[in-house]
């Protein structure tokens, strides 16, 4: 009788022991940023298998600034793994260029992909640079038209930085989807 008292105790008892879990509030896009109002808190059993790889409550403080690493949909679980640091490593800059989406591969880029920035002038097509890792990525509607822009954050030295401020001045974008290419020799660049 004991034993039976103390596993219903024990049952009951960890039936109760929840933590607070982030879901998404609203769909939450590839590239958007964590903030408060993109996540909600519900509990969920503490003795959930995969509660230590959610984001829990009391790390949204820690986690401020991290960007989404993939889209989530309305409801779906937030886990740590979805989150990254934004900006570059190794050194690098992180730069954002903003194209059309039928300029940047149809939208099939995500982070972790590789590409080539080429730039058209006088009729005449150049590569800016290549081989720069995509670190983040967001499409925003512009404009009354409903058109679709993308926004391609990618790791980037200075030369590069400069040379892809000069083509998005002129206008002239063009991202090609680079990975798994072979590297170019210096002569094509």
């Amino acid at each position: 009788m004991i034993l039976a008292f103390g596993l219903n105790y024990l049952a009951l008892k960890s039936r109760d022991a929840q933590v607070l879990v982030g879901v998404a509030a609203v769909p939450i896009s590839e590239g958007s940023p964590l903030t408060a109002d993109v996540v909600k808190f519900v509990p969920l059993a503490a003795d959930f298998e995969a509660v230590g790889t959610l984001l829990l409550e009391n790390e949204l403080e820690d986690l401020d600034g991290r960007i989404f690493a993939r889209s989530i949909p309305i409801g779906g679980l937030v886990d740590e793994s979805a989150l990254i640091e934004p900006g570059a490593e190794d050194g690098h800059r992180a730069m954002s260029i903003p194209v059309a989406i039928e300029h940047a591969a149809g939208a099939r880029i995500v982070v972790g992909d590789r590409v080539d920035v080429i730039t058209v002038v006088d009729g005449v097509a150049r590569f800016v640079a290549t081989d720069l890792a995509v670190i983040a990525h967001a499409d925003t509607e512009t404009g009354g038209l409903s058109t679709m822009a993308y926004h391609l954050t990618v790791a980037v030295d200075d030369d590069q930085a400069l040379a892809l401020a000069e083509a998005i001045a002129s206008g002239s974008v063009e991202i090609v989807r680079s990975t798994g290419a072979a590297p170019m020799s210096e002569s094509e660049g």
